[in-house]
């Protein structure tokens, strides 16, 4: 369990085997009561114009405490919250439910202090169902929510650096009738060289009319890779994953996306991915992890191109201790496309270190019938986070 202090500034909870929403992730909807009987729903909120902060936190939690005794929040409620210029809303989500009511007021055994005299904001209590809706991690985690859902991590900023995130052109409500936007690539990542990969993306209607069509082009180093024409009927701030269709490549390429038809905010109108070519392989694999201390984050699998598992180790099933170095060997079945994939179900890789632990690597490698070395597949030294890797294969 990661129990430490994140730069001095943020708890880890250990409790929450979660990935943190990334800034640009569309922020999970919610409705609460708060401490004083009144209900709150962030997406109404959202739609009717008002910039949300939000402040997971507990009670118990000294940077939490120092952070709410900076006036901070007090001060952006006064200026930009209702008794002000009433652009934007604070919550406070107590998000640890074992502590009490008795807590919060400051009177409790597991408390900093009084949190409720004197806060002219929100405080919603027992919200450990909203902070896991978040995929939280630790305390204070404090999101600013755009209009569109779109959140940003903003965390312990000043005054004038919150402003500065909710005053944001690409966080204001919508404003103009047609404003189509590309958020995340969602296509594939890695392909064998001249097998089809689907390409796609995310596009959200800014627009305050609904959005009915949209012309959206994928290119690279100036060329064409291909155009698509989507149509269909998206209200303001809902989201669509387009298709865009299918490209071969023949080398690692990034790409950008773009909306080519006419609307009223160019701005919002680019996305970008790239693939990654499979590296050579044969059909005898070789996987080689040296866990941290939390070898139970790990699990990891090999499919085929149509997404069939020939090989799995889930998560939850590697035990041992920081250190330990586990192997396995697998045949593929035929020669083809295949995957390697690995997760870390907290998402912070097996970059151990950064908990007082160790770092632990994954090699991903390929041999021939009389166990020669080939290639290397996937090579990965324990220095970065990830929750999610895949390499691919092409095994002949």
């Amino acid at each position: 369990m990661k129990h430490i202090y994140a730069l001095i500034a943020a708890l880890i909870v250990g409790s929450a085997s979660f990935a943190q929403l990334p800034d640009g992730s569309i922020a999970p909807d919610f409705t609460a009561t708060d401490i004083n009987g009144v209900e709150h729903n962030l997406y109404s909120y959202l739609d009717s114009g008002y910039q949300v902060i939000l402040d997971f936190s507990a009670t118990w939690c000294g940077p939490c405490w120092s952070y709410h005794t900076s006036g901070v929040f007090s001060d952006l409620n006064a200026t930009y919250g209702p008794t002000g210029s009433n652009d934007i809303r604070i919550i406070k989500l107590e998000s640890d439910d074992s502590t009490t009511a008795d807590d919060l007021n400051g009177t409790g055994t597991a408390t900093q202090g009084d949190w409720v005299t004197g806060t002219t904001y929100n405080i919603i209590d027992n919200a450990a169902d909203i902070f896991d809706a978040y995929s939280n991690t630790y305390y204070p985690t404090i999101y600013t929510v755009c209009p569109s859902r779109i959140l940003t991590e903003s965390g312990q900023a000043s005054v004038a650096d919150h402003a500065a995130i909710f005053s944001a052109n690409d966080c204001a409500a919508a404003s103009l009738p047609n404003d189509a936007a590309l958020l995340n690539y969602t296509g594939g990542t890695t392909a064998c060289p001249g097998e089809p990969v689907n390409l796609s993306v995310d596009m959200m209607n800014l627009g305050l009319d609904n959005l009915s069509a949209a012309t959206i082009e994928v290119s690279a180093g100036g060329s064409s890779i291909l155009s698509y024409d989507w149509s269909g009927d998206l209200e303001t701030y809902d989201i669509e994953n387009v298709d865009l269709g299918t490209a071969t490549f023949d080398a690692d390429t990034n790409f950008d996306i773009t909306i080519t038809s006419a609307d009223d905010n160019s701005d919002n109108n680019g996305s970008n991915g790239a693939v990654i070519l499979a590296a050579d392989a044969t059909s005898l694999i070789h996987v080689e992890i040296m866990v941290d201390n939390w070898p139970q984050e790990i699990g990891w699998s090999i499919t085929d191109d149509m997404g069939n598992v020939v090989e799995e180790v889930a998560t939850g099933s590697i035990g041992g201790a920081e250190g330990d170095v586990f192997e396995w060997w697998v045949s593929v079945p035929a020669t083809g496309c295949y995957a390697f994939n690995i997760s870390d179900s907290y998402g912070d890789g097996i970059n151990g270190a950064a908990w007082g632990s160790i770092d632990g690597y994954c090699t991903v490698k390929s041999y021939n019938d009389d166990i020669v070395y080939i290639s290397t597949i996937w090579d990965y030294d324990g220095s970065y986070w990830y929750e999610e890797e895949t390499a691919g294969m092409s095994v002949s």
